[in-house]
């Protein structure tokens, strides 16, 4: 789901009764210059709130990578080593994705 249908009008109204009490609509000046400011708000703790779940889960990754890596080299046998490759690179992957979506999160953060 896009940023901007994570904020609405509605809940902009719950957030700010005054608002709705005044009967003021989006497409006034004055409704349109306070709900880009509280969306930008909610924006930017929500970029901040990502950011916090892709370090969390990129720690949990590592450890993955980590415990797989000993593994691999506990191992005698070549088969062994072999039939972990394929885990390991979808590890590698999971982390490389979780690059990209960091540097998706902070570039949206600095436009805003």
């Amino acid at each position: 789901m896009s940023l901007n249908k994570k904020y609405t009008w509605g809940d902009f109204l719950k957030e700010h009764p005054e608002y709705k009490e005044k009967k003021i609509k989006r497409t006034s000046k004055e409704g349109q210059k306070a709900f880009e400011a509280a969306f930008k708000q909610q924006a930017k703790d929500y970029l901040k709130n990502r950011l916090e779940k892709i370090d969390k889960e990129q720690e949990n990754v590592e450890k993955v990578r980590k415990e797989l890596s000993k593994v691999i080299k506990a191992a005698k046998e070549a088969y062994q080593k072999r039939s972990l490759q394929p885990r390991i690179g979808a590890v590698e992957s999971k982390i490389a994705h979780l690059d990209k979506e960091r540097e998706r999160a902070k570039s949206l953060q600095k436009s805003l």
